[in-house]
């Protein structure tokens, strides 16, 4: 991996506040739907890629859900993480220091608009968001973007 893509995958992500401390350790909390394993795995070359050329310990985390990377960037026990706009407005709301983003991803056309496409079954009788009124609708994670 080149010093170019390596720096362009570091910043893809959210960092926390930074020190003018030397860097001993990376810890970066990882997002996703995979189980923690499986995170950690398709992950390793991304982690190892850092820390050779950090030359520092890099450290993948993987908590249970949305909240742990967000309550771990907020407490400083994280360095960085990829967010989504909904787990970084949570950490943002609480502390607007902890977070800073160093790379925002933005759509072809040069926007920063984000959609999300509901499904029903075709029997449900639900057409269009109108004929939602009184019926139950689930969220994954409060915290993630598209996981309704």
């Amino acid at each position: 991996m080149t010093k170019l893509m390596i720096a362009l995958a570091t910043t893809t992500a959210l960092v926390g506040a930074v020190s003018a401390q030397e860097i001993t350790e990376l810890r970066i909390g990882l997002l996703g739907g995979e189980n923690a394993q499986d995170r950690m795995s398709s992950n390793e070359c991304f982690r190892a890629a850092i820390e050779a050329e950090l030359g520092v310990p890099t450290r993948l985390f993987t908590p249970a859900d949305y909240n742990g990377v967000i309550q771990g960037l907020l407490g400083g026990s994280l360095d960085m993480a990829g967010l989504g706009a909904s787990a970084y407005a949570a950490a943002y709301a609480n502390d607007p220091e902890a977070v800073e983003p160093v790379l925002v991803k933005t759509n072809p056309d040069g926007s920063y608009t984000y959609h999300s496409i509901g499904f029903a079954r075709a029997d449900s009788g639900i057409a269009s968001l109108d004929d939602m009124k009184g019926r139950s609708f689930a969220f994954a994670d409060p915290n993630s973007t598209p996981a309704f």
